[in-house]
C-alpha cells in the first residue's frame, strides 16, 4: 500500500500540478519549497485528487508540516488514514 500511495502522490504532483520532480524522490525530500515544492494551493489539489481516489478525509492539522516535514511522512499519513478508513467500512 505504501509503494502505491506513494507513486500516486509522485503522479498527481508531477502530471496534474505540473511541479518538476527530481530523477530519484528520496523519502527524506521535504514538501515545501526547499523539496517537493508544495505551496498551499499544490497542496490542496494533491490532498482533494488523494480524498478522491482513496475515499478518505485528510484534514489540514494533520498536514502541519511540524508533523509532516517530508515525502516519507507525508505517505505514512495517507496509507494510515487509508488503513483506518477500511477498518470502519469493514466493521
Amino acid at each position: 500500500m505504501y509503494e502505491e500511495t506513494r507513486e500516486f502522490i509522485l503522479t498527481v504532483i508531477r502530471d496534474v500540478i505540473n511541479l518538476p520532480l527530481p530523477a530519484e524522490v528520496g523519502d527524506d525530500l521535504p514538501l515545501g519549497e526547499e523539496g517537493l515544492g508544495l505551496e498551499s494551493l499544490a497542496t490542496i489539489e494533491l490532498v482533494l485528487q488523494l480524498e478522491g481516489r482513496y475515499g478518505i478525509e485528510l484534514p489540514e492539522e494533520e498536514l502541519d508540516p511540524a508533523l509532516v516535514p517530508d515525502l516519507h511522512a507525508f505517505v505514512r499519513t495517507v496509507v494510515d488514514r487509508r488503513a483506518a478508513t477500511a477498518g470502519s467500512v469493514a466493521r
